[in-house]
């Protein structure tokens, strides 16, 4: 009799501890590179995206969140040489009330978009790009704000070579 007694205390600390163990994993964003504008000559403009995807109602901090001691959703790029970020363009933000907070939080649902525009050097050489990249987000859900997380993302883009300069035909006055 103690030995059935006893089996049934570690099933139940064992489904206990699962249980714990699923409602403390942490969300994991998926992420999907885009890129828009695939060929770009030097001296010219890309244009990147980044989709994010959580698991269903879970939402991040935004880029701009309402309590300081929260943390920002901030997708950072490791840019090779001649690459530089002229904008990023984070989604509108959700106003949501959280159990237990008592002011509204700043908030991207489940699933949203990062944009940016690369603007390339013309100094840059004709060949392929990577540009690598990682979001680093803090997930919530109705309850509960998990630790920061960071998920990684790499985008390939071409710079082609650069074409000769076309200029507007001259216009011919036919009044004379």
């Amino acid at each position: 009799m103690r030995a059935r007694g006893t089996c049934v205390a570690i099933v139940l600390v064992t489904a206990a501890a699962t249980v714990l163990h699923g409602q403390l994993k942490r969300p994991r964003a998926e992420v999907v590179p885009v890129v828009e504008t695939a060929s770009v000559a030097p001296g010219g403009e890309s244009r990147l995206a980044l989709k994010v995807t959580l698991p269903p109602k879970v939402h991040v901090q935004s880029d701009k969140p309402n309590d300081p001691s929260l943390i920002p959703t901030v997708l950072t790029l490791d840019l090779p040489k001649g690459l530089s970020v002229t904008q990023t363009v984070y989604p509108k933000s959700e106003q949501l009330k959280q159990e237990g907070v008592k002011d509204l939080l700043s908030v991207f649902g489940s699933e949203f978009t990062v944009r940016i525009l690369l603007k390339v050097a013309r100094d840059v050489a004709p060949g392929a790009l990577v540009v690598p990249g990682r979001l680093r987000y803090q997930a919530c859900d109705e309850t509960t704000c998990f630790p920061p997380a960071t998920a990684d993302a790499k985008w390939s883009l071409q710079v082609r070579r650069a074409g000769p300069q076309r200029t507007p035909a001259a216009k011919h006055d036919s009044s004379r």
